[in-house]
């Protein structure tokens, strides 16, 4: 396996691309677009490798999606940008928070797999974090059906 995904993504947690506000929405915009698009499948594969009713898994990719959805609402491109520049403007900057840099995510092998890959990483995204996203073998149709979100 090729060490280039991990200098890139060292990379981009060193020169903190991820940690504007506006990076993130685009990050998050893009999440929920692919999820949106690929609905169909992604549920689909859901039954296939969690075994639920097309019915809860309609309902644990709804969740997602809401997760992905309320993670971008909280974010606020106007105060981030007061609470960034406050330094410059001699004033205290304490409500100043920055994501971690990179993290790591190990998704439920046991429960709402997907949702447990979807939720924290959405959360990871909003923050400003780099992230590794690992998920359980076991769930290889669902992992191919929604790993065509293409991030920067």
């Amino acid at each position: 396996m090729s060490n280039r995904p991990f200098a890139q993504l060292q990379a981009a947690a060193i020169d903190g691309r991820t940690r504007t506000v506006f990076y993130r929405q685009t990050q998050l915009e893009k999440l929920h677009k692919s999820l949106v698009s690929n609905a169909s499948e992604i549920v689909d594969a859901i039954v296939a490798d969690a075994g639920l009713s097309r019915t809860e898994a309609q309902i644990e990719y709804s969740l997602a999606l809401t997760a992905v959805r309320e993670r971008f609402a909280e974010l606020e491109p106007k105060k981030e940008l007061e609470n960034e520049y406050a330094i410059a403007r001699g004033e205290d900057a304490g409500s100043l928070r920055l994501g971690y840099g990179t993290v790591y995510i190990k998704a439920s092998a046991d429960h709402t797999h997907f949702y447990s890959a979807i939720a924290p990483l959405s959360a990871a995204i909003a923050a400003g974090n780099c992230v590794v996203l690992q998920v359980c073998e076991k769930f290889e149709t669902m992992t191919r059906s929604s790993t065509d979100y293409d991030a920067d």
